[in-house]
């Protein structure tokens, strides 16, 4: 059938329908944007409907409200067209510089364009390539390309680019892939740092190499994406029904709900059924709250959990097979660390390398990097005996604000309370703590902050109870002592043996007298440290822990080896007194480093509170014991670990 003669079986209102529906389309976003011109759209994935989608403009025109609150979410805004009302990052002639290397951003009218070394160069080391092939150059080739593409919504902006046919050359013409810009724009500082600096990542002086968006970024950053890599022809010929995480991610292909649905008598009679039965389910569109709750929950976790899908040679044509209210476990494996290592694709990656998932997880199998929180409920009792889903606490349509997209309804501790009925009139008696404080709220006990990601340390969500046991021997920070920065785990201990019958676990004489919080500031692993110095800066620790002795730590950590924990700590610095106006560059050469250390710990000199020769945090009343220090610090865990949300 030619393209001309299928619209012979097109005739009135069904033509009408289609017309305005693919109207709405382009308004959405189908073609990326009414703004995109036509290079722009060129050089972007080619649109496509699919396997029966529709496009979240045509979701528009029947759920408006729906439609509003998901345009105004960070989702939305997670994938977008390059344009001037996108991009946030400063392109007005700048000139970065790093390892080394220089790029140029430049913007043009409307258009935003990069000077830049090839970033597949970076790819192998040199002296490989050019054992495979003469003409590997002995430095990268530079061209200019525009910028097609953002992702990132409200931490970060990443910039991706089409490498030029003009590149051309040892590397290879364009292939079709969208390759990142290796700097991101840092949206509340306002300013550019190097890719591999805006994760935790074990120092390196070489340049990050590329990785195309096609067939790693796509899978959670848009809808409907077939990469279609053609390894015999070495190019990517992608297809996307939509930028940015858009309805049909959740509620799947809806062409047949609007199909359906066209028809003014089949919406009344739907109507009215809903009237009867609010829970009735909808054979022609998902609704993940009407879903099954664990099925309602691997919607989420579709994109919200570690793991590969399973069949990766599908993958890499026509994209994720998974759909809304399907079985997530037929298409992807979901990693669980654990001692017993079943899943074939998780134990032939540490056959490889024993070490590959160490900063994806606490060593007791609890999940540590961010937005991975199906991994954490896996090894939750919640999701095994509860009705508790992710739409229990968060909400798409319904939500405070779109940075956590908590729903008013499960926001706070209304949530937990809806089943813990009990502890409603009489918290303290379980909390211990006083009713409106901190301390009695259930979260910060049950879901502390032990997931790292975009410079923050995150909720946890394996709903647990603090444990000293686990804290010991897997080393990940119990909420009691996230809380009290200032106490011993052996304080912890007591306590939770004295109110909730917890056994005593035997200590080493640091942890018996010295602050859980200098232990692993001091000695702890990158996460570990990362981790401590949020919470250093978080409200709730400080003013349990009192004073300003936090300071000394956090200049400490303005060294570290990882410049990730290095911004991490400067965040929190500028919450104490004396700070406000303290200036630093987590980039910037080992020497400034180390001399903006050196002034942060004599404004704390200067600023310090009553806090005097406090043992347990090995501060005298002259400062800091330095040969404690520098014991503990030779004991620090600097073993490699990576953690990219």
């Amino acid at each position: 059938m030619t393209r001309a003669s299928s619209s012979a079986f097109l005739r009135g209102p069904d033509l009408i329908v289609l017309v305005v529906c693919a109207l709405l389309a382009v308004g959405a976003g189908l073609l990326w944007s009414p703004n995109v011109d036509e290079q722009l759209s060129d050089a972007l994935p080619e649109p496509t409907m699919g396997e029966g989608f529709a496009t979240s403009g045509t979701c528009q025109s029947c759920h408006p409200a729906q439609y509003d609150a998901w345009h105004r979410s960070y989702h939305r805004t997670m994938t977008q067209a390059a344009t001037p009302s996108t991009v946030l990052g400063r392109f007005d002639d700048v000139v970065l510089e790093d390892r080394g290397y220089e790029w140029r951003l430049e913007r043009r009218g409307d258009e935003f364009w990069v000077e830049m070394p090839d970033p597949l160069w970076f790819n192998e080391p040199v002296e490989f390539m050019q054992a495979l092939d003469q003409d590997w150059p002995e430095s990268p080739p530079r061209f200019e390309a525009r910028v097609v593409m953002t992702t990132g919504s409200h931490h970060l902006q990443n910039y991706w680019i089409r490498r030029p046919e003009a590149a051309g050359g040892p590397l290879g013409p364009d292939s079709g892939a969208l390759v990142q810009v290796p700097w991101v724009w840092l949206i509340p500082e306002g300013r550019w740092v190097p890719n591999q600096d805006s994760f935790l990542r074990p120092p390196s002086s070489s340049v990050q190499g590329a990785t195309p968006w096609n067939g790693t970024c796509s899978q959670c950053h848009s809808v409907g994406t077939e990469p279609r890599v053609l390894e015999y022809l070495g190019r990517f010929e992608t297809r996307t029904v939509e930028l940015g995480i858009a309805c049909e991610a959740c509620h799947g292909p809806a062409a047949e709900h609007v199909r359906v649905y066209k028809s003014p008598v089949r919406r009344y009679l739907r109507y009215f059924r809903e009237l009867r039965d609010p829970d009735a389910p909808d054979p022609t569109i998902v609704n993940p709250a009407k879903l099954d709750p664990r099925r309602s929950v691997e919607t989420c976790a579709q994109c919200h959990s570690f793991g590969e899908w399973t069949d990766q040679g599908e993958y890499g044509i026509t994209g994720v097979p998974f759909r809304a209210g399907d079985e997530l476990g037929a298409h992807r494996s979901v990693f669980r660390y654990t001692e017993d290592i079943r899943d074939p694709l998780l134990a032939d990656m540490m056959g490889s390398d024993p070490s590959a998932l160490d900063g994806n997880f606490w060593p007791d199998g609890t999940i540590r990097v961010a937005g991975r929180e199906y991994n954490g409920l896996l090894e939750d009792v919640h999701l095994r005996s509860s009705e508790l889903t992710c739409l229990t606490c968060h909400s798409m349509h319904a939500y405070e604000t779109p940075d956590t997209q908590l729903n008013p309804e499960g926001a706070g501790d209304r949530s937990c309370l809806s089943c813990h009925a009990d502890y409603a009139d009489e918290i303290s008696s379980h909390t211990r703590h006083l009713p409106d404080s901190s301390g009695s709220e259930c979260m910060n006990c049950h879901m502390p902050h032990t997931t790292y990601g975009l410079f923050s340390a995150m909720r946890s969500h394996r709903i647990d109870s603090p444990s000293l046991r686990v804290s010991v021997e897997s080393g990940r920070p119990n909420a009691c002592n996230l809380c009290h920065l200032d106490q011993t785990l052996d304080w912890s201990g007591r306590y939770l043996n004295e109110w909730y019958g917890q056994p005593l676990v035997e200590l080493d004489e640091d942890e018996q007298s010295v602050a859980a919080s200098v232990l692993w500031t001091l000695k702890g692993d990158a996460a570990q440290r990362a981790i401590l110095a949020w919470h250093m800066g978080w409200d709730v620790a400080r003013e349990a822990s009192g004073g300003t002795w936090m300071a000394a730590y956090l200049a400490q950590l303005l060294t570290d080896s990882y410049s990730a924990t290095r911004q991490v700590a400067y965040r929190s610095i500028t919450h104490l007194p004396g700070f406000e106006a303290f200036e630093y560059d987590y980039v910037a050469p080992r020497s400034e480093l180390e001399s903006k250390a050196t002034e942060a710990t004599e404004i704390w000199l200067g600023f310090r509170g009553p806090e005097q020769a406090i043992r347990r945090l090995l501060i005298t009343d002259d400062g800091i014991d330095v040969d404690e220090w520098l014991r503990l610090l030779a004991e620090r865990d600097e073993r490699p670990l990576a953690i990219v949300e």
